[in-house]
């Protein structure tokens, strides 16, 4: 499940992308999205709930397959569990109208993906182990590797 080689990785921010294009991103007015597959399904009862859930489980998994780190995957739990609970809730009779355009105009797919690829880019992946790192000692070269990169925050050994 997790990534073992940055080639995983950059599969893993590839798919992000893929979704959030697909769910968010499929119309856009100028600069701005519009609408996507998310807010055109929220309108068909079932389609919009289980297009929402599915995307928002695609989304995580590949989060985690990149190691994200905890308060990313917190604010992109936030972000998924809105649009999927607005995704929900336009079943419910009388509101359900109400919630298909929240859900239609909120992006959480779209934050979701952003708050991924920008975790993923301020992250060094080294396809070396933690333990290997220490064991040779250089476990501090790999930081100042990290320090030295411009934008990275994070260090991460993909192998076990």
């Amino acid at each position: 499940m997790r990534a073992k080689t940055l080639g995983d990785i950059q599969k893993s921010y590839d798919a992000v992308n893929a979704a959030k294009r697909l769910s968010d991103g499929l119309v856009k007015l100028g600069p701005i999205n519009i609408i996507g597959l998310d807010g055109i399904l929220a309108w068909i009862p079932l389609a919009g709930p289980i297009y929402s859930i599915g995307a928002s489980l695609f989304m995580l998994y590949h989060g985690i397959r990149a190691r994200i780190d905890i308060v990313t995957l917190a604010q992109i739990l936030i972000f998924l569990f809105i649009d999927s609970g607005l995704g929900i809730a336009e079943d419910i009779p009388f509101i359900g109208e109400v919630m298909a355009g929240a859900n239609t105009l909120f992006q959480g797919h779209l934050y979701a993906g952003h708050v991924i690829e920008k975790d993923i880019e301020r992250t060094l992946y080294l396809e070396q182990s933690a333990t290997e790192a220490y064991r040779t000692c250089t476990h501090q070269a790999n930081l100042a590797l990290m320090k030295a990169t411009k934008g990275k925050k994070r260090l991460v050994y993909l192998l076990a």
